[in-house]
């Protein structure tokens, strides 16, 4: 007698086919839709549940496909970033750079390589604008030709390229793009200084009120601070972010994040009963391979700190890298803010000039150029280099994106809201 096989039956209910019926018609589910119209099909589900499996196991297949691709792109992508960086930092310990060279280490940049590896450019491509993270790094021959190259590299990806936060002296190498100051660094050479004289009273008068106190200026990594010190420097932070109402603005401004590398200082101010009043964060500062001056880049003070602590904390900076024989002190760039030096301005510097005006009385960037004038610095400007006009709107745009890449529109309607007001 013959054998008679057995139909195949998806449990949940389906016409009976044979298995061999089953694997004829499996390929169909991974195809796309727009093809199922010139395909037979050979099995026709009746349950609910046979009609899911056969609809649902093509999409459900394509999904962990998609994903699984997505992981593994993006891990080669953080893979790659975090390789660069290293490059750049080996690069950044042999042949240092400007004041804030330094932070091409952040998270956040991409980095470009002159073709002979002796510079790298830190940047971060947004809206079709790549905008770096100041100048090139490298051997200082080689910073102005890494310049110009770079350029030529984001032309050929159809970027339009942006020097933010340069010297005069690249500016001058790029002398036919266009440029406008975004900020002015102060700097404070450190040989010979003494706080005497009236203009330092101040500065004095901070020092003796930590004193009476018993506050004392801490320096140490911050992974290396005890977590009674950690955990008050978070919640200084969060406070004053809190007291702002504002996201945290990021780019060539530092966070939390940042204070996790071992090659920042903190400066805390810390009394006797282990209460954090304020703290800083400096950045190193080198020369072929030597670290010869620091920047400040995280400043936070505590809603019952005493009077005057971030003039202690950076007085009690100056004095300890005196004493160690670096050369300056860099207390970093007022963004939005510049001295009055009565020179023509073009329309672009007038409308920057403008926005600062604008959110002076919500971030305060004059009045913190105000506030380092305390400490009888030089003042040099910081520019932005672009390579024609018609590209300003794109790249401000860009710049704000940089900023506060995770503003919300609730957040950007208090921030309009707190400009209205506050004029």
């Amino acid at each position: 007698m013959a054998r008679v096989s057995r139909p195949a039956v998806v449990r949940g209910g389906s016409a009976p086919i044979r298995r061999g019926g089953i694997l004829t018609d499996l390929p169909t589910r991974f195809a796309p839709p727009g093809y199922l119209g010139a395909i037979e099909t050979t099995v026709l589900p009746t349950g609910r549940l046979a009609t899911m499996l056969h609809q649902w196991i093509g999409v459900i297949f394509w999904l962990v496909v998609l994903t699984g691709g997505l992981i593994t792109f993006r891990k080669a992508i953080v893979e790659r970033r975090a390789a660069d960086r290293a490059r750049a930092r080996e690069l950044l310990e042999a042949h240092g750079g400007t004041s804030m060279a330094h932070m091409i280490t952040w998270p956040g940049n991409d980095y470009w390589f002159a073709p002979d590896g002796q510079a790298v450019v830190a940047y971060r491509v947004i809206s079709s604008v790549a905008l770096t993270t100041g100048e090139p790094v490298g051997a200082p021959t080689s910073r102005g030709a890494a310049a110009r190259e770079f350029s030529r590299f984001c032309v050929r990806n159809g970027w339009t390229p942006c020097f933010y936060g340069i010297t005069d002296e690249l500016r001058q190498d790029l002398s036919s793009w266009n440029s406008v100051q975004v900020a002015e660094e102060t700097v404070v050479p450190l040989k010979g200084l003494e706080f005497k004289g009236k203009k330092w009273q101040d500065i004095r008068t901070a020092m003796n009120k930590a004193k009476n106190s018993g506050v004392t200026a801490e320096c140490l990594s911050y992974a290396d601070a005890p977590p009674w010190m950690s955990s008050q420097i978070k919640a200084l932070s969060r406070d004053w972010l809190a007291d702002k109402g504002l996201p945290d603005m990021r780019f060539t401004l530092g966070g939390l994040d940042e204070l996790a590398d071992p090659d920042v200082r903190c400066l805390v101010a810390v009394d006797g009963r282990q209460h954090v009043h304020g703290v800083t964060s400096w950045l190193p500062v080198r020369d072929e391979g030597r670290i010869m001056a620091w920047t400040l880049d995280f400043m936070r003070r505590g809603r019952d700190a005493f009077p005057g602590v971030m003039e202690f904390l950076i007085a009690s900076m100056v004095v300890r890298c005196r004493d160690e024989g670096s050369k300056y002190l860099s207390l970093s760039g007022a963004p939005l803010a510049r001295l009055d030096r009565d020179e023509r301005t073009v329309f672009p510097q007038r409308l920057l000039d403008v926005v600062g005006k604008t959110l002076e009385p919500v971030y305060g960037f004059r009045s913190l150029l105000a506030f380092k004038a305390k400490f009888q610095p030089t003042y040099l400007p910081l520019y932005m280099a672009y390579p024609r006009v018609a590209a300003l709107p794109s790249v401000g745009n860009a710049i704000a994106k940089a900023y506060l890449p995770k503003i919300t529109f609730r957040q950007a309607f208090q921030l309009i809201g707190k400009v209205v007001t506050r004029r």
